[in-house]
């Protein structure tokens, strides 16, 4: 023990001189001119990487002042460039303490760093410094809105709330600040506002909760407690049952309403605390065994009893448990017996192997041990069954209902194929996926080559959607974070965009934008250029101009967007918010029984691909891509 202490206090000892030969070659790397240390050749004279010297800093010893920076206006394009070039190399997914790692590095207070590194977040904070107003958020979420036009206004409105909420918890000092100036202006409220910089509601709010304050006591009376049990009744809610009682505050109620409740609860289902007798656990088995459709209702049945929900999903598992574990005896028994009819006749035979033991057939196939001679089942695309799928998925719908755990010894048995198959099948049905890196060169490899994503979908799971599919390509091919346009790009994108409007088609001006904007990023060049387009009032006048209701019946009968788009010289964008914002009734979304038959009869009589224009105009009542959506959707039934 004395040895361990004596070694673990000489390589504190160690460290701490460590720390202090970094600190002081680091206040000798200070350049004064970028206003931080040069960490590069630090860690090259250490002989040391760059983030253990970081974490070996120490800045209580250091002399170097640390920068505030909190504008973004204040960074360089120099330490832009540096702090961005840090975390892409070095970290990725920066954590809390390498925030702190960063800030050392660039010299700056951490949360400047943060707040420089996601511009957006920078960005917004100046524009709410300069167009906030208390009380008056119009404004501000206009201008916010100009500058981040991809954002939806949800979103940009609660970020505009996160960072103007800064008087949301109302303190002691608030309500003391705010009644001194009631007793000086009386109820003034705006100017009481302006003195405080809040809205004159809030500083209403504010006086009335200082005001309640001073009626408040700590003890409940049999009066206030009655009558919170009267507001509990009527489904009042804790701020107005403090109103109404006047002597307790909303968390108080709260509290005491919340154990009301409690008790209430209690009372209610007293036997949820009693023993089960053996009539109380043949009712519960019998209401599970009758639940329809697979799903059990755990409240229904926990009031047919008397007891909590929770109380008989538990008692339900155990007693599942426990039949398990009595199948246990029966293992080797079981295991003889199939063992004995597949080297004689090679396959076994499940209502005969119980009734030659007396057993149920799903307790033989829980109990079986034997697996000499399963399939394997892994999946392929081109042999892949949906038949044998829909037959394992409904073995397990019938007998392991949720919440039974699925016993999947007993799933291989009756498929008879592989356990771990089995397992691996039924997580694909259900939409699951590991993304390994195996699975990540496929998709990468076959998508470089020109394939589909809905057919690379097909190539890796029966139910995996072509969009998770595509958004997972473009994260393996896209890692690095998203860069958005600079103010200055953007105005220069809109300038050009703004002359040249009124006598070229989009197609041709976003083109001669894109090639005159070389280093900007790809992604948000193409989204700021769009949306611009579409804002435009040279093509909102093409588009008004245009017959909308024949484009409209285009598009619904499966011509491209695009295409019609680039025919009228407008943005496509601008044809998707329009059938986002028209609700057309063509064609009912409810498929009857004879519309499904004649989709399953046309599309299978048709050679060649699916041409889904041809085989919608012969069903006659539904849309192209209606066709094609129930027929990838109940086609393999048929």
């Amino acid at each position: 023990m004395e040895q361990a202490l004596v070694a673990d206090n000489a390589r504190l000892q160690k460290r701490a001189e460590l720390s202090m030969r970094v600190t002081q070659m680091a206040d000798q790397a200070y350049d004064e001119q970028r206003g931080r240390c040069d960490w590069d050749s630090v860690a090259r004279d250490m002989d040391m990487p760059l983030i253990e010297c970081l974490r070996l800093f120490d800045a209580s010893l250091s002399t170097v002042p640390v920068q505030t920076l909190p504008n973004i206006t204040d960074w360089s394009v120099d330490d832009l460039s540096a702090l961005k070039s840090l975390v892409l190399e070095q970290f990725g997914a920066v954590t809390a303490d390498e925030w702190r790692l960063v800030g050392i590095y660039m010299n700056v207070e951490q949360t400047d760093c943060y707040m420089a590194y996601d511009e957006e977040i920078s960005r917004l904070q100046e524009i709410i410094k300069a167009y906030y107003r208390p009380g008056n958020r119009s404004q501000l979420s206009f201008q916010a809105q100009m500058a981040f036009p991809k954002r939806t206004e949800a979103s940009i409105l609660g970020k505009i709330r996160q960072y103007t909420s800064k008087n949301s918890n109302i303190t002691q000092k608030d309500m003391d600040h705010v009644n001194t100036l009631v007793e000086a202006y009386g109820k003034d409220w705006e100017r009481i506002g302006q003195e405080t910089d809040v809205s004159p509601r809030r500083a209403q709010r504010i006086w009335a909760q200082h005001q309640q304050r001073q009626k408040v006591t700590q003890a409940w009376t049999k009066e206030e407690l009655e009558t919170l049990r009267n507001c509990i009744r009527d489904g009042i809610g804790m701020a107005e049952a403090s109103r109404i009682i006047g002597t307790k505050m909303s968390y108080a109620c709260n509290a005491k309403m919340q154990s009301l409740k409690r008790a209430g609860l209690n009372n209610a289902f007293q036997k949820s605390r009693t023993l089960w007798n053996d009539d109380d656990v043949a009712r519960l088995v019998h209401l599970v065994s009758t639940s329809k459709g697979g799903d059990i209702d755990w409240t229904a049945i926990g009031k047919e009893l008397g007891r909590t929900a929770k109380s008989c999903h538990l008692r339900y598992t155990k007693l599942h448990q426990k039949h398990y574990n009595a199948k246990a005896d029966h293992s080797q028994t079981v295991s003889c017996e199939v063992q004995k009819q597949y080297e004689q006749h090679q396959r076994v035979d499940w209502t005969n192997v119980a009734q030659q033991l007396g057993l149920s057939e799903r307790e033989c196939l829980e109990a079986n041990q034997f697996n000499d001679g399963k399939a394997r089942w892994v999946y392929d695309p081109d042999t892949f069954s949906w038949d044998t799928a829909d037959r394992m998925a409904q073995f397990i719908k019938d007998n392991y209902p949720k919440p039974v755990p699925v016993n999947y010894t007993a799933v291989s048995n009756y498929m008879w194929t592989d356990k771990s198959d089995c397992v691996k099948m039924t997580s694909l049905l259900r939409g699951e996926i590991t993304w390994t890196a195996e699975a990540l060169a496929l998709v990468v490899r076959l998508r470089d080559s020109g394939m589909k994503f809905e057919d690379i979908a097909h190539q890796l799971s029966p139910t995996v959607s072509a969009s998770r599919v595509t958004a997972t390509y473009h994260k393996q091919k896209n890692p690095h974070v998203y860069q958005p346009l600079l103010d200055t790009d953007r105005q220069q994108i809109k300038d050009i965009m703004d002359t040249r409007a009124h006598y070229m088609d989009f197609a041709d001006l976003r083109a001669l934008v894109i090639q005159s904007m070389p280093n900007a990023n790809k992604s948000a060049l193409y989204t700021f250029v769009d949306s611009h387009g579409a804002a435009l009032p040279a093509y909102k006048e093409r588009l008004k101009n245009s017959n909308v209701e024949h484009i409209a019946s285009q598009i619904m009968s499966g011509t491209k967007q695009s295409v019609l788009a680039k025919q009228m010289g407008i943005p496509s964008l601008m044809l998707t918010n329009l059938m986002r914002s028209r609700t057309f009734s063509m064609h009912s979304r409810t498929w009857t029984q004879e519309e499904t038959d004649k989709l399953i009869e046309v599309a299978r009589a048709s050679p060649g691909p699916f041409n889904w224009k041809s085989i919608s105009e012969e069903v006659g009542t539904k849309d192209p891509k209606q066709c094609r959506t129930r027929y990838f959707n109940v086609g393999h039934k048929y």
